[in-house]
């Protein structure tokens, strides 16, 4: 007979229990995959929240580059979150507004320079965006409201304008084959009426200065019966449209990209050369518009130095084309008012190559070829264009050469130097040049025409020795590397009379406002949070 006992059996009531639990521990289970979805469906909308607002954040300050109004500036970055985010959303921007200070929708103080500092291009972006929820929604939490928001930094512009002003500006396309002022005449020029049979224009006989005078003197006058036509008390063809070419469209196109420009924000200097150079608004007062302009609009061709030695005397002090002049005042611009944040930028434009220098203490640099008993053209420089002393020794050439490495050279203090930077230790001034060749004589120089310009090398010279010098300049201002091998040069190989790199080759003054433009456009921006 067996001794085990039989097990008790389970009561109703305790298999329910087992049921209630098993049901209470699925909705559990339930709830933590729900709030695990939502979590989900947040942090994916989070992560692309915040690259659309990063993307909003460089659209609006690249729209505050380009001096945009502060409602464009709002709906660029409206439409780069949208194009971003996953759900529709709303974006707002704040700068630091000085047009409308305190202003409760754009301004927002804390971005807003404190102690003296400058003004910076900060664009906070602001957005919002309702996210539907999978689980919430069983007990009555449908959305959740997601925010995000990036400062973007449109990069401020310390920019030197640096113009020659030479007086081949007043007649540069005075042998164009156009009517230039229309007036039923081509090329009707003082200095072509009658063609000067003394020699070389600039070079003694010359009545080039009548062109640099006309042109001065009528840059203002406005002609109510349109071009061509006779102004009330001016002599025949008073407007002399001819005599001003290319240098209006210079005006012209410096204005435009004064336009560009966003005061205070941003600073303008002007520095103009001929024989000498000239500082006609500098930075530390160049942060408004009204300076500036006053100060392009008072510009002048200069008159050619009053020398007449003809083609047996001496040069020196006669010519007119001080390149490396301009670069050095242009350049000392950022050391006498540094703003460390902003981009420093250069514009060079010129129309012929480099014939004149002083040393430091403001003597002529114009030594004869070697060999030869008198100076012959071209004057002040080697005939054919090199890097470094040529058969003449250090010439004008050489002298823009050197300043355009102080210009671009890195400060070695700061960043490492190249060693074709050595001879500017502690450092040059690191900023980024733009080289602008603008008409014929920066292609062909007249300086290399045997017939015009008597005597001359025998082997003749470089006709575009103004074109590669500005290559030149423009490469050791790209990459601060004033010796950077010809073959990784962005213009190697590029034919004469093309823009390429940092360098832009206008042939006639209409182009420069396109030039301005694409060196405008360059400008970079960059992101923080």
């Amino acid at each position: 007979m067996s001794s085990r006992h039989p097990l008790p059996e389970r009561s109703t009531s305790e298999r329910g229990q087992a049921l209630v639990l098993i049901a209470l521990a699925f909705v559990g289970l339930a709830a933590f995959i729900g709030l695990a979805v939502d979590a989900g469906i947040l942090f994916i909308n989070v992560g692309h929240l915040r690259r659309a607002v990063d993307a909003a954040a460089l659209a609006s300050a690249n729209q505050f580059r380009e001096s945009r109004t502060l409602p464009e500036m709002e709906a660029a970055a409206d439409e780069l979150v949208n194009l971003n985010s996953l759900n529709p959303a709303s974006a707002r921007i704040y700068i630091c507004d000085i047009i409308t200070p305190n202003d409760p929708y754009y301004d927002d103080p804390t971005l807003c320079p404190t102690g003296g500092e400058p003004y910076r291009k900060f664009v906070r972006v602001r957005a919002s965006m309702a996210v539907g929820l999978a689980f919430l929604p069983v007990v009555g939490w449908n959305t959740v409201t997601l925010n995000a928001e990036a400062i973007s930094e449109a990069a401020s512009i310390d920019l030197v304008l640096v113009i020659d002003t030479s007086a081949s500006q007043a007649f540069d396309l005075c042998n164009d084959g156009e009517d230039n002022d229309e007036d039923g005449t081509v090329d009707d020029c003082v200095s072509n009426n009658p063609p000067n049979p003394a020699g070389p224009p600039n070079m003694g006989g010359s009545t080039s200065e009548s062109d640099a005078d006309q042109c001065n003197a009528n840059r203002f006058i406005a002609d109510p019966n349109g071009p061509g036509l006779d102004a009330p008390g001016l002599p025949p063809d008073g407007d002399r449209e001819d005599d001003c070419h290319a240098f209006e469209e210079v005006r012209t196109a410096s204005l435009g990209l004064l336009g560009r420009m966003y005061f205070p924000y941003d600073r303008m200097a002007v520095i103009t050369y001929d024989d000498t150079a000239a500082v006609a608004v500098d930075l530390a007062t160049g942060d408004n518009y009204t300076d500036v302009f006053n100060a392009l609009q008072a510009m002048e061709v200069g008159a050619d130095p009053p020398c007449s030695f003809g083609t047996t005397g001496d040069p020196r002090g006669c010519t007119n084309t001080n390149t490396g002049e301009g670069e050095r005042v242009g350049g000392s611009q950022f050391g006498a008012f540094t703003r460390e944040e902003a981009v420093w930028i250069v514009i060079v434009l010129s129309d012929g190559a480099a014939n004149a220098a002083r040393d430091s203490l403001n003597a002529w640099i114009c030594p004869g070829n070697v060999g030869a008993t008198t100076w012959v053209s071209p004057f002040c420089r080697d005939e054919d264009f090199e890097i470094g002393n040529g058969s003449a020794g250090y010439d004008a050439e050489d002298d823009a050469e050197y300043w355009a490495g102080w210009v671009g050279c890195p400060d070695a203090n700061t960043s490492p130097q190249p060693a074709a930077c050595a001879p500017y230790a502690p450092g040059g001034q690191g900023a980024v040049i733009f080289t602008i060749g603008l008409g014929d004589l920066v292609i062909d120089s007249h300086a290399c025409d045997p017939v015009v310009y008597a005597p001359g090398y025998p082997t003749g010279c470089q006709p575009d020795a103004g074109e590669q010098l500005l290559r030149y300049i423009a490469g050791a201002g790209d990459d601060g590397d004033p010796q950077t091998p010809l073959a990784q040069e962005p213009c190697n190989g590029v034919g004469t009379g093309n823009s390429c790199g940092n360098y832009y080759f206008a042939p006639q003054g209409s182009a420069l406002n396109q030039v301005f433009e694409a060196i405008a456009s360059r400008i970079f921006t960059r992101l923080t949070h």
